[in-house]
This record gives structure tokens, C-alpha cells and sequence, in this order.
């Protein structure tokens, strides 16, 4: 928000430099974005009127002019500008003065004639950026004055970031109340009062949904003549203050809005119909709007409509059909509160971005209502005339915002600040904040926050505020102290950091993505998933909560592979949405490798990456556990048919690996991927550690080949074999899988080896050759298989 200096300096004016001020608002809280002047320096420009002009003897372009400079002669200054002539107020550098760019202005003669000044346009005294001809001054303005005083070009332009917690600032009062508060002044409010002339509106108004407009006012005002120019002393503050310039009523309501932060609209009466109504919107109304679209309305939106038609979008922009003209002579003025949450995001719906929708999104002071309207009627019979009605007023006072009482404790101060405030301070600036003390203690200040404060909610609310106001850069640095809280990590579970650890030590590094994806990833990864739709979000990229991890790991390989990184290893840990509502959530790991197993090297030619090495990454968090895992082929929507897998756990799914889908590899312009995600709580299980005594006696290992079905998992043979609970068992491990000549169609010989050893004595052959008999007697009972 831009805000003048000398506007403000109108409310309150500490004696100090517009420098100096915004370097305290910024300490206190509103960051200063920059400060600018209206206008570089220049010296020795006056109001001028030309008294005479004539055409240079010698020059057809040239005039010839006498010009009131306020001195006891006019001076003669040669002018070639064809909106010169006589009686014009004009701005003069006279000899001597120095404009931008290092110009001065000198005597001269211009093809023999002398010229004594020089008659000047915006542009020249850096005012604006361009000018058609020289400036053209009002009648009124006072010959001899200089420039810079007449037309304010000392004032600055503060140009403030105010953050959206603070939307009370969004205004000259609201800023004036924080160089109030920061100073220690009173500030200066405009005397408002308003005569009524015109008896009762005839107009009736109605608000059916009041928790969304618990307050609504509007006045009529008749008689209006709103083709008069509106005022300089406005005009200027309002396009110092980045508002261009309207019809004299819309630039009034703007004026107020600048003023006082509440945002206005004027509707023309003769083009409402009926009664006025504040209501939500019929599914597939239309608007068309001030800025020239038209919009076709959602159920969820509010508007001000009358009996035939939707007048405005409440708290966002007026309708065009019932805007005013400079031919509009009775008005019907509102004034509004709309609850923050009813209107928040739906500027953004629409594709607009207005200022009554950046000041009801943040919270508007549900108090200044009607003092705002009285403001804009002043101002309208001032400028344009007019007869003013009585005020026509919802109310409703149980959907109002509550101000509710905060109880803060010296003790809860000094250890949050680390340092002790003096209580007679800290209530001087309650005070100065306009926050009332309805209760106080030797120790503790209760406080009822103003209407105008929505961010003051808790404790540490009013805290910060003593902070802002005390200085951040004053805060006595303290040596911290810290209870310390060790956490205790159960021995049956593994720590997150070592979960993280191992995958960074497999070439993997950690990425933190949004929690919020676009409806296309969602609709990809996990089209059967439940949709948690925000209300209100960022973007339409960002419009729906994750179910899985999946999204934003492989957004993050299309980032990466745009700027040339194709070899990649990525993992992330983040929560996932799964119910219909948020707080149905789920920790989750995930991961994504692509490109080539190695770095590029001289001594072997490329490999790619595939579907085992992703498993070989997820079993080695898998081994931390010693819960039973095991993968079982199966479908997912996002993952290739024949390279995916369901992750068990004791039967139950925990999570899937597998290729990436080419479908989806397709829509999303993506390399070939290998995916893995597993609930994070299933991989923290740990095993407990337990001594197991060493054998020195050799181990003995026996290969067998087995012919079965093609379609029988590995892993359930092994899973067996790891059943039968042999003594001296070691392990079995896959060798070999082949399919082709000498086996039957349908089949496929598998060869595993399996490993024997004693504590106690060397095993014979016959011992190992009994027990490898076990086995296939197993494997052949269970899943038919033949010895090769």
C-alpha cells in the first residue's frame, strides 16, 4: 500500500524526517518497501499568469508572452507550446532556477527577442513522465507562490508491505494509529457530521444470510450532480496513493476507503429494481462487472442484488449495469461488514484482485461501519450536493465477532521477551494501542482487544505487540536457557534420522514438497483415492491435499530434468491425506530413482536403472525391522502392469513399489521412473538386537534347481523354506530364474542356494543332504514342484 507523508502528517506529525518515520514504522512491524519523493528537486519555479500573448516576430511556432510572475512587472518569456494563450496559470522557472537533470535556466535570446524564463510542462520538473504541453495550473492558484509548496511536491510516497495478519493498517488511520502507538501522540481524526435532509429511504433492504453480512447500511442520497470535477487536494491523494481517478462519487468512496480502510460502493438508483437484497448466488447467475467481464456465479459466493438482477459481488467488485455515471443524480450509498471467511478467495475465483477484496479478507473494523458512511456523505453534499436520507441498517448482533478477553502475566512476558518491562510501560502502551484494561492485577493486565485488531488472539499476541513497540532492534541479547527434554527413542523402534541416513548413504537426497496438488496429479497417482478439496487455494495447481507422496517426488524429477539432471535419487517423508477430512492423516516415505545406476566412467558402458534396484533401496530399510515383509504382484493405476507390487506386512498392505505407469510417464512428459511408498511407521519397528554365538565350524551349501509354475512368486518359496524353522537353517538365497528350451511352456526352473551351519561340529553330508530332503519335500507338497 502506498500512503503519502503529508496525508498522514495531516492525522499526526512527529517531529522527526519522513526518512526517520518509515524507519520506525518498519521496526515496529510495517516493512517499508521504499520511499519516494513526487518530485526531484528543482528551485525557483513559481505560479505564474499570462497576462498577454503574441506571436513572435520571427518564428511562426513561437509565442511572445507577458507573464504575472507576482513581481512589480511582468517578465517576457518566449513559449513554444500551442496550449499557451492569455489568462493561463502556468508554472515559470525564472532566471536562476535549477531543474532536473542539472538544467538551469539562464537569459536568452531566441531568434533576437529576449526570454526571461521559461514557461515549463509536468515532465520538465520530472512530475510526470509525459506532457502534451505545458502544465495548465487551476484559476485559483496563487500567482508568485512556489511550486513546490502550491502543488505539496515535498511530500513522500511510503510505500508499505503489510502482512495479511495486519489489515487494520490498510489505511491512513491505521497507520496513524501505529505512529500513535509508537510515539506516544494522539492523532487527529476529520470532524464528521452529516445533516439529514432527506428524511427516510425508501428503499428496502434484507439480508438473508447474516452469519456471511451480520452488518449492512445504506443511505440515499438525492440530488446529486456528479459531473463536477473532482477536488485537487483529493485527486492528489488519491493518485499519490496508486487510485486512479472516476467520477466524483466513485472517487469519494475510494477516498474513504484510503481514509479509514473500510471499502465503500455507490449504486445508481434509478437503475435499481425493487428491494435490495444480501444474499448467496443461484446457481448459473451472471454479472457483468465494472472491469467489463462477466462472470457466471458460484452458489458459495455472496452478492448484493436487487429484484431482477445481481447488483454486486459482495466485498469484491460492483456490477456495471448499476454503476454511476456522470449523468447520475440520486444515489443509494453502502457500507458493509462481511465476515472474513465468506469472502476470502473469492476475488481470486473470479480472476480479480480488488482493494475492497484485499481489506474484507484480512477483517475490516465492524465498528467504523457506519462512521465510514457519514464520512462519504460529507464528502459527496461538500463536492456534489445532494439530500441525505436517514440511515437503513442491518444488524446482526450474535454473528458479530466477539471480542474476547486475553490474560497476559508479567512472569509469561519476561520469559518469553527474557528480559523485565516496567508494568507502568507496558500499560501506557495497551493504552496507546487502544486495547482497554478491563481488569488488572500487581502481575497481570486483563485485555479486550479493539474491533479493528483480528490478529490479537492470544497471550503471545500481546506480547509481540509490547516487542514491536519496545523495539526489536532494543531486545537485550540473552544467553538462552534451555530445559532440556532428551528424547527417549525405544530400543524396539529406529529413529527417523537413521531411516534417512541410510537412504542418503544409497546416493538418495531428501525433498520436501507442497502438501497440496493439482486435481491432474491426483486424478493419475490416485484416482480412487477420497478428494480433500481446499476452499481457498493458492492456485489451481495447488487445489487439492496429497494422498500420496508420489505427485510432488515426480514433479520434482520433471523440475529436474528440465535443467539437465536425468540421474536421480529421491526420497521424502510427509504426511498424506487419506480420509474425507484433513485430520485423517498418515506419515509416509517415498521414493523415486531414475536414469543410470553409475556415474558415467571410461570402464564400462551405461546401465539403467530398474525395477530391483528400487526394491534393493526399500529392503534396506526393511532390515531394520523384523516384521515379516514380503511382495505380491498386483495393480496399481499410477505403476506398469508386470512391474508393480504390493508391499505386506503380516498380509496387510503397507505400501507399493514399482514402475511408473507409461501412460502417466506420458501425460507428464516424465523419463522412466521407479517408485516405492511405505507407511513411515512400519519401517520404524525395530528389531531388537540379540547376541547370537559365533560357529567355528564350516558352513555347508547346497543348490537345487526346481521346475514349477511360472506363475508362482520366489518369494513364497523362500518365505517357506524360512518357515520350517531348521536347526543349523542359515539362509536361502535366489541364484538363478531361466525359462526357455528343455522347459515346459508354462513353467520356469528356479535355482536357490541354501546354507547350513553348527555351533557345535562340522555337519555331515548326510546331515545337510537330510534336511535339503525336507525342503523339497516342502516345496513339492506345497507348490508342486519338480527337482531338475
Amino acid at each position: 500500500m502506498n500512503i503519502s507523508t503529508s496525508w498522514l502528517r495531516e492525522w499526526i506529525s512527529p517531529v522527526v524526517t519522513d526518512e526517520a518515520l518509515a524507519q520506525q514504522l518498519t521496526m515496529a512491524g510495517l516493512e517499508v518497501d521504499g520511499i519516494q519523493t513526487v518530485a526531484p528537486m528543482f528551485s525557483r519555479v513559481v505560479v505564474g499568469q499570462v497576462v498577454a500573448c503574441e506571436q513572435h516576430p520571427d518564428a511562426d511556432k513561437l509565442k511572445l508572452c507577458q507573464v504575472n510572475v507576482g513581481e512589480t512587472e511582468p517578465v517576457q518569456i518566449i513559449c513554444g507550446a500551442s496550449n499557451v494563450r492569455a489568462g493561463l496559470k502556468v508554472m515559470v522557472a525564472l532566471v536562476g532556477a535549477k531543474l532536473p537533470g542539472d538544467f538551469n535556466i539562464k537569459k536568452a535570446k531566441l531568434r533576437g527577442v529576449e526570454s526571461w524564463g521559461m514557461i515549463c510542462s509536468e515532465s520538465e520538473l520530472g512530475i510526470s513522465d509525459s506532457a502534451t504541453g505545458i502544465a495548465e495550473l487551476d484559476i485559483e492558484a496563487p500567482i508568485g507562490q512556489d511550486i513546490r509548496q502550491y502543488l505539496d511536491l515535498d511530500d513522500n510516497i511510503i510505500e508499505l508491505d503489510i502482512t495479511p495478519n495486519r489489515g487494520d493498517c490498510f489505511s491512513v488511520l491505521g497507520v496513524a494509529r501505529e505512529v500513535s502507538a509508537n510515539y506516544g501522540m494522539a492523532f487527529v481524526m476529520p470532524e464528521i457530521e452529516v445533516a439529514v435532509t432527506g428524511g427516510e429511504s425508501n428503499i428496502t433492504t434484507h439480508v438473508s444470510n447474516s452469519a456471511a453480512c451480520p452488518k449492512y447500511l445504506t443511505r440515499l442520497i438525492k440530488g446529486i450532480d456528479n459531473s463536477v470535477q473532482t477536488p485537487k487536494w483529493m485527486a492528489d491523494k488519491l493518485m499519490r496513493s496508486g487510485q486512479a481517478l472516476h467520477s466524483p462519487v466513485v472517487d469519494i468512496t475510494n477516498y474513504v476507503l484510503m481514509e479509514l480502510g473500510q471499502p465503500l460502493h455507490a449504486f445508481d438508483l434509478a437503475k435499481i429494481n425493487g428491494a435490495i437484497e444480501v444474499r448467496d448466488a443461484l446457481a448459473g447467475e451472471t454479472i457483468e462487472l465494472l472491469n467489463d467481464s462477466t462472470v457466471t456465479l458460484r452458489e458459495d459466493t455472496l452478492v448484493i442484488a436487487d429484484d431482477n438482477s445481481i447488483l454486486a459481488i459482495a466485498g469484491v467488485m460492483g456490477g456495471k449495469l448499476s454503476s454511476t455515471q456522470p449523468t447520475t443524480t440520486d444515489i443509494l450509498l453502502e457500507s458493509a461488514f462481511f465476515e472474513p471467511v465468506f469472502i476470502a478467495g473469492k476475488a481470486r475465483n473470479y480472476g480479480l484482485h480488488t482493494e475492497s477484496s484485499l481489506r474484507f479478507e484480512r477483517g475490516v473494523d465492524f465498528k467504523i461501519t457506519a462512521l465510514a458512511l457519514d464520512r462519504a456523505t460529507q464528502l459527496i453534499v461538500e463536492i456534489c450536493g445532494g439530500e441525505v436520507s436517514e440511515v437503513s441498517s442491518h444488524i446482526d448482533q450474535s454473528t458479530l465477532p466477539e471480542l474476547l478477553p486475553i490474560t497476559v502475566t508479567k512472569a509469561n512476558i519476561q520469559k518469553i521477551l527474557g528480559f523485565e518491562l516496567d508494568c507502568h510501560w507496558i500499560e501506557e502502551k495497551f493504552t496507546n494501542l487502544e486495547f482497554e484494561i478491563s481488569h488488572k492485577t500487581a502481575n497481570s493486565w486483563t485485555i479486550i482487544p479493539p474491533s479493528f485488531r483480528f490478529d490479537i488472539c492470544i497471550p503471545a499476541d500481546l506480547i509481540e505487540e509490547l516487542a514491536r513497540l519496545y523495539g526489536y532492534d532494543k531486545l537485550p541479547v540473552q544467553k538462552l536457557s534451555l530445559e532440556a527434554n532428551i528424547k527417549v527413542i525405544k530400543e524396539a523402534q529406529t529413529d527417523q534420522y537413521d531411516v534417512m541416513q541410510i537412504l542418503v548413504s544409497r546416493g538418495y537426497q531428501e525433498v520436501i514438497t507442497y502438501s497440496f496438488i493439482a486435481e491432474k496429479y491426483q486424478n493419475l497417482i490416485s484416482p480412487s483415492a477420497k478428494k480433500i478439496t481446499l476452499t481457498n487455494p493458492i492456485s489451481a495447481d495447488m487445489s487439492i491435499m496429497r494422498s500420496s507422496l508420489w505427485p510432488g517426488l515426480l514433479q520434482t524429477v520433471e523440475s529436474n530434468q528440465r535443467r539437465g539432471c536425468t540421474d536421480i535419487r529421491l526420497f521424502e517423508i510427509g504426511l498424506c491425506f487419506d480420509g474425507v477430512k484433513a485430520e485423517e492423516q498418515s506419515n509416509k516415505l517415498a521414493g523415486v530413482i531414475s536414469g543410470n545406476r553409475f556415474e558415467a566412467q571410461w570402464s564400462a558402458q551405461p546401465q539403467a536403472l530398474d525395477f530391483f534396484d528400487a526394491k534393493a533401496d526399500l529392503e534396506s530399510l526393511l532390515r531394520l525391522t523384523s516384521a515379516p515383509f514380503s511382495f505380491e504382484a498386483a495393480e496399481h493405476p499410477a505403476l506398469q502392469k508386470g512391474q508393480s507390487a504390493n508391499i505386506l506386512l503380516n498380509g496387510q498392505s503397507v505400501g507399493w513399489i514399482g514402475a511408473l505407469s507409461p501412460v502417466v510417464q506420458q501425460q507428464l512428459s516424465l523419463p522412466k521412473c521407479y517408485l516405492y511408498e511405505i507407511d513411515l511407521a512400519v519401517v520404524l519397528s525395530a528389531k531388537i538386537a540379540q547376541y547370537q554365538p559365533f560357529s567355528a565350524y564350516q558352513q555347508a551349501q547346497r543348490d537345487i534347481a526346481l521346475v514349477l509354475d511360472q506363475s508362482t512368486p520366489v518369494a513364497q518359496l523362500i518365505e517357506a523354506i524360512n518357515q520350517l524353522n531348521q536347526v543349523h537353517f542359515v539362509g536361502v538365497s535366489l541364484f538363478d530364474v531361466y525359462q526357455g528350451e528343455r522347459i515346459e511352456a508354462g513353467k520356469k526352473s528356479v535355482a536357490l542356494n541354501l546354507s547350513y551351519q553348527s555351533l557345535t561340529a562340522t555337519m555331515t553330508d548326510d546331515e545337510v543332504n537330510a534336511k535339503v530332503d525336507e525342503v523339497l519335500a516342502l516345496l513339492k507338497d506345497k507348490f508342486n514342484t519338480v527337482l531338475r
